[in-house]
């Protein structure tokens, strides 16, 4: 072969390997950024991940908190948040099943605001509604932890003394509630003097289920109302007027 035709090979080769490593190069620099880019794209799926994970569990939390909020707001009186009729029936329920494997007793008393209607047409209902919620915060510190205070409706509100050993102690407590809700109060600027009458039933003494003992609460609260108000009366006992049952035990 001649030498020229050799040389020309020799630089086609080289002209070759040259080209071949500038392929080769290129194919690295395609794959590091292919790496670089993969890895781009793989940051911004875990941080979409991560933010899906966030928003998703920031929407159950608020969705578990609306739920727990609508259910406590579907057992409790929109005024004065207290249990309403139909959890306090439960907690009495409740409270019976209890006084009964323990052999022990509960009480279920009755409260009526005394001259509640007056109170509403001279002062308005903003001043009513002042009352009762007043009320509902002075029962709930009058009884103990182990009681439950619920709005019955109206001018009405229903306490369960879930543990007494006797009636005396019923007798004890009420009289504080009466008392207590009896100082003076400033509702809407106004200083009043509010009055309850009260009917206790006694579990398993007057009745064994919860409907009868409300019922029959209910009653001596009226009996109660009939002498005037402010006093209190256990079913089945006749009361002085300054509440005092006779013959308890």
């Amino acid at each position: 072969m001649p030498a020229l035709t050799l040389l020309q090979l020799q630089e086609k080769v080289r002209l070759a390997r040259i080209e071949l490593q500038g392929l080769h190069q290129q194919i690295a620099d395609l794959r590091v950024a292919l790496d670089a880019d993969l890895g781009r794209q793989l940051l911004r799926a875990n941080e979409q991940l991560l933010l899906a994970a966030l928003d998703a569990e920031t929407t159950a939390q608020v969705a578990t908190h609306k739920l727990d909020l609508l259910a406590r707001n579907s057992q409790r009186d929109e005024l004065t948040d207290t249990p309403n009729r139909a959890l306090l029936l439960d907690r009495l329920e409740s409270a019976i099943t209890l006084a009964q494997r323990r052999t022990t007793r509960c009480a279920v008393v009755f409260v009526d605001i005394d001259h509640f209607k007056k109170i509403n047409d001279t002062l308005g209902h903003a001043a009513g509604d002042g009352v009762l919620q007043m009320v509902a915060r002075r029962l709930e510190a009058a009884v103990r932890d182990s009681d439950a205070v619920g709005r019955h409706g109206g001018d009405e509100f229903l306490v369960l003394l879930a543990e007494v050993s006797k009636m005396g102690d019923a007798d004890h407590i009420v009289r504080k509630m009466i008392a207590d809700i009896a100082a003076p109060a400033l509702v809407g600027g106004h200083v009043l003097h509010v009055s309850v009458s009260v009917g206790i039933a006694m579990y398993p003494d007057d009745a064994a289920d919860a409907t009868a003992l409300i019922g029959l609460a209910d009653a001596a609260m009226y009996r109660s109302k009939r002498r005037g108000g402010g006093s209190f009366t256990f079913h089945g006992e006749k009361s002085g007027a300054d509440g005092a049952p006779s013959g308890l035990t």
